[in-house]
């Protein structure tokens, strides 16, 4: 993870001294190792478990569209600062002339703050029962609405200026595609994919379009149609993948996630290269049997891919594990717990931070944080009162100027008792002064870009001070 630091409280990268007493406090305590930022959030006390989607505002900011059950239903849009809690704008959508919502609301994040969210709506004169609704202010207002295709919306994916979107059925997996500059509705649907479409998704590489679709007989296939080619042309998408005896549970970006419906029924990854899939590989986690009852998967624009499954075994708590390639995973991650949900959806940025939106009632945010670490270590485990030692360590991933806190421990809670900042190696010092016999113990703790990484605490040091 690389963080750009254009914004910094500029301080020197020095020593800092702190006398090693016990009970020297310069700020409230705390206990233990929390992870405020984390925990899960109320959207909506009311919300449609038909679906909803977040996408990454170019300002940072999340964007969070799902749909509320009012009459023939609207779409609500959310923008969550990062960090925060509650909305900081919430509009509401409404269908055209009395049409009502249909599929999933899909909301992407353009250049120059554009937002647009794709409601699936029905049943205009016309057909093109569709409607995109455009912001050019990050998300904050947006316009009344345009109709851009006729295709009930299950799925949707931006393959460069174009959303193409789509849904399965007996007529296979049917695609529309609209450019996101002219909104005009295309003349009719695309069969990318001719057999029963018993699910499908659609993901996107290189400015391409994916489409997965799985068939009546637990078969999932996936086509591909390049960059520049005319999406809404069935000639366009070409064979990819097929793999059988596996349903399709999600596609992001050229990420594909199958089950198995034979055998262990394990879950499995497979990345797309340009032109066929690599080897597929076991999502770890599942191994214990009575397990995900939910999954969401998102690769995120660094192509690090991460899984999401809510486990049953685990009282329904929400997991992630990543991984690069596949053949190494992170260890599961808790995120929180979901059993009031039962929609799954996640948007990431680059550094693997955003938020998973859990639907039904109520509208859930789980914070999803990037790590940071902090090494810490003592040049002596003693010192007589009056001398010094030496606390030292590293910050990873190495961020010059971030702040770093040396807390001491009393009786059970942890406050900071000085403050310095990471060198551009990410390395950093504190001068600790015996000044009073007795034993502590002291930690590092990181906290840098709220709403992005995690608090990142070392491994608590004990100091003897003796005469």
């Amino acid at each position: 993870m690389h963080l750009r630091r254009a914004l910094i409280v500029v301080a020197t990268a020095g020593l800092s001294c702190v006398a090693a007493v016990p009970g020297l406090a310069s700020s409230a305590g705390v206990k233990g190792s929390p992870q405020p930022e984390l925990k899960p959030f109320t959207i909506s006390a009311t919300s449609d478990s038909s679906g909803g989607t977040v996408a990454v505002a170019s300002s940072g900011a999340l964007v969070v569209a799902y749909d509320i059950k009012t009459g023939n239903g609207e779409t609500r849009v959310c923008v969550l600062d990062r960090g925060a809690r509650s909305c900081s704008s919430t509009s509401t959508l409404t269908p055209l002339t009395g049409d009502s919502t249909s599929g999933e609301p899909q909301v992407f994040a353009l250049p120059d703050k554009r937002v647009v969210v794709l409601e699936g709506a029905c049943c205009d004169a016309d057909g093109n029962g569709d409607v995109l609704y455009t912001s050019t202010d990050g998300g904050k207002s947006f316009d009344g609405g345009v109709r851009v295709g006729s295709l009930s919306v299950a799925s949707a994916a931006l393959a460069g200026d174009d959303i193409v979107f789509g849904t399965g059925g007996h007529d296979g997996a049917q695609v529309e595609s609209i450019s996101t500059t002219t909104l005009t509705p295309p003349g009719s649907t695309t069969t990318a994919i001719a057999a029963v479409s018993y699910a499908m998704a659609l993901g996107t590489y290189a400015g391409g379009a994916l489409v997965a679709s799985e068939d009546g007989s637990d078969d999932t296939s996936v086509s591909y149609a390049t960059a520049g080619s005319d999406f809404n042309a069935a000639s366009s998408y070409k064979p990819v993948g097929t793999f059988s005896d596996e349903g399709l549970i999600a596609l992001s970006g050229g990420a594909l996630l199958t089950q198995q419906t034979t055998g262990k029924g394990e879950l499995e990854l497979r990345i797309f290269n340009g032109t066929s899939f690599g080897a597929e590989h076991v999502v770890p986690g599942d191994e214990d049997g009575g397990g995900p009852v939910d999954y969401t998967v998102d690769q995120d624009p660094s192509g690090a891919v991460h899984v999401f499954a809510e486990l049953a075994r685990d009282g329904y708590n929400l997991l992630e594990s990543s991984t690069t390639t596949g053949a190494s995973w992170t260890s599961q991650r808790y995120v929180g717990n979901a059993i009031d949900n039962d929609y799954l959806n996640v948007g990431l940025d680059s550094n693997g931070a955003g938020l998973v939106l859990g639907l039904n009632n109520p509208a859930t945010g789980y914070p999803v944080l990037g790590s940071q670490s902090v090494s810490f270590s003592l040049s002596s485990s003693s010192v007589k009162t009056g001398r010094t030692v030496i606390g030292k360590g590293v910050g990873s991933p190495v961020a010059a100027k971030r702040a770093v806190s040396l807390q001491q421990e009393r009786s059970g809670l942890w406050y900071t008792v000085a403050t310095t900042h990471e060198k551009s190696n990410g390395s950093y010092a504190f001068t600790i002064k015996g000044t009073k016999a007795g034993t502590s113990q002291y930690r590092a703790v990181v906290n840098d870009f709220a709403g992005y990484l995690q608090y990142g605490y070392s491994s608590p040091r004990t100091l003897h001070v003796v005469r």
